[in-house]
């Protein structure tokens, strides 16, 4: 008896010690997602100007949701997967192949989607050598195997690679783009980052696995197993991607630029608490329902406090923040919108943690779907009105409307499954 306490001691500090290590190599690679970029965006805004930038935040929304193509889910379907069966090397190997050779066949129709888009549609067709050359990040993300190293837990080389990536992409953009002509500059810097990192993230899974023909009945059933996650995440780009793009069509790349800045802060806020949540995804998994509840219980108030705590902050000093990072009198005299989006860090972070966390772990995956196309369609259709009869207001009202509306619904949800 006193044996089994002991494994059971050891193995709890165990989880803690992988959770608390992962939380931190997340955390730091969710400041360098975000910190770099911050520190670019200044730069860029005021070399390229409002119109150029905004057409490359355009061209990135379009990018967006080829990115939730590819990915199909398996960002959640993968880690899960390859958590399962992590202590299983020939499971493990034949996983892997057979959503690599998966994303494969998405790329190529993705690439295609976009060929149809640029060329048919003149509103892409103007500028059509950014559009292909934002495609470069798609094909990084779909080679960069997040879900394996998050599966497997092993999280500090993804740190490492996509740091060192940010970090040259960073450079490159301070040393080589000084004038508005060098916009062209900056998807090709921000690609090359992204194939590189997923080309070193690939490569160093084969320490963990080897290379396995994939069956066509193991992809199919991936495939069907992925297919709630992905429209959930199509859904999720409804309201994220699109309200750029939406804006860019109705109002030019100027207020799309203008939006953008903000958004990227807001963005860098929310996404705050990703970290947190991705490192305890795998283990949740492997808990009983009754741990994953108390679980979340436990983490709920912590996360409310600082995203109140946050939004403040925003409230208080939105317009200096504004005017400090970019120092741009187009974008300080929105900072109202600024502050409006300071919301979205209270209602984000805590439907996140249903959404993002609760529900993909106990595999209710349907019902996360279904909050997200209700949220994606609720935006989608009350943007395309606000928007149209708004402009920027009206995109920050409609996105501030639609974290609240998720939060309400995945609240009910949540209750909901507790008296099951």
């Amino acid at each position: 008896m006193k044996s089994f306490r002991k494994n059971k001691l050891s193995n709890h500090i165990e989880d803690k010690k992988i959770i608390t290590s992962n939380y931190l190599s997340l955390l730091f690679l969710q400041i360098a997602n975000y910190l770099l970029p911050l520190l670019v965006l200044p730069y860029l805004v005021r070399v390229l100007g409002a119109e150029n930038f905004g057409l490359i935040m355009f061209a990135q929304s379009l990018t967006t949701f080829f990115i939730v193509f590819v990915d199909f889910g398996f960002s959640l379907s993968g880690t899960r997967e390859i958590s399962l069966a992590r202590n299983d090397k020939q499971k493990l190997s034949k996983i892997f192949s057979a959503i690599m050779f998966i994303k494969v066949g998405l790329i190529l129709i993705a690439s295609l989607l976009l060929f149809i888009i640029v060329n048919f549609f003149s509103r892409f067709s103007v500028d059509a050598e950014i559009y292909y050359l934002s495609f470069g990040v798609v094909i990084g993300q779909a080679l960069f195997p997040v879900w394996f190293y998050q599966g497997i837990e092993k999280m500090k080389f993804i740190t490492i690679t996509n740091i060192a990536a940010k970090t040259i992409f960073t450079l490159l953009v301070f040393v080589f783009i000084r004038l508005q002509t060098d916009y062209i500059l900056v998807p090709i810097f921000n690609s090359l980052g992204f194939i590189v990192a997923g080309i070193f993230g690939l490569l160093f899974c084969y320490r963990f696995i080897d290379f396995k023909l994939p069956s066509i009945a193991l992809m199919n059933r991936l495939l069907l197993e992925s297919y709630s996650l992905f429209i959930s995440n199509l859904a999720t780009s409804l309201y994220t991607a699109s309200n750029v793009f939406i804006l860019g069509i109705f109002g030019g790349n100027i207020i799309a630029g203008v939006y953008s800045s903000m958004e990227k802060l807001v963005l860098a806020i929310k996404n705050i608490y990703l970290p947190l949540y991705q490192a305890l995804y795998p283990w949740l998994t492997k808990q009983s329902d009754m741990i994953k509840i108390n679980t979340i219980e436990k983490i709920r108030p912590i996360i409310l406090i600082v995203s109140l705590l946050i939004t403040l902050f925003i409230l208080l000093f939105g317009k200096t923040m504004l005017s400090i990072i970019y120092n741009d009198n187009l974008i300080i005299s929105y900072s109202v919108i600024f502050k409006i989006l300071s919301f979205i860090s209270v209602f984000s972070a805590l439907s996140m943690l249903y959404i993002t966390l609760y529900f993909p772990s106990i595999k209710k995956d349907k019902v996360r779907m279904n909050i997200l196309i209700s949220g994606g369609l609720f935006n989608f259709l009350l943007s395309l009105v606000l928007v149209y009869y708004f402009g920027i207001y009206g995109t920050a009202f409609t996105v501030v409307s639609t974290e609240l509306f998720l939060l309400v619904i995945a609240t009910i949800y949540y209750r909901k499954s507790m008296a099951e």
